[in-house]
Formats: structure tokens, C-alpha cells, sequence
């Protein structure tokens, strides 16, 4: 009974600080939908601009 307990203090602290953490984000921080580096829209996917640049080099 005591794991139990302690099972359920765990899981509450964790999802307290999951919760936290998803608050403290910005809206837009998990995916980006332009490239960082030349500002082309990628919808998340890998920039083909800059990655023709890179191998180029």
C-alpha cells in the first residue's frame, strides 16, 4: 500500500511539472515553420536551401 502511495506522489509531481513547463512556452516554440537561417517556409521539414548550401561547401 505504501508503493501505492508513493506511485501516486510521483505521478502527480510529475505531471505538475509537465504541466508547468507547458505553460512557461511560447505558443510556437515546438516547431518552427520557417528556417532559422534564410527564412523559406518548411512547415518543420528540413530546409532544402540550406541544405544544397551546406553539402556545396
Amino acid at each position: 500500500m505504501v508503493f501505492v502511495w508513493i506511485g501516486i506522489g510521483i505521478g502527480i509531481l510529475a505531471v505538475t511539472v509537465l504541466v508547468l513547463k507547458i505553460i512557461k512556452l511560447p505558443s510556437n516554440s515546438f516547431i518552427t515553420l520557417r528556417c532559422k537561417i534564410c527564412g523559406l517556409k518548411t512547415n518543420g521539414l528540413k530546409c532544402p536551401l540550406c541544405e544544397s548550401e551546406k553539402k556545396a561547401i
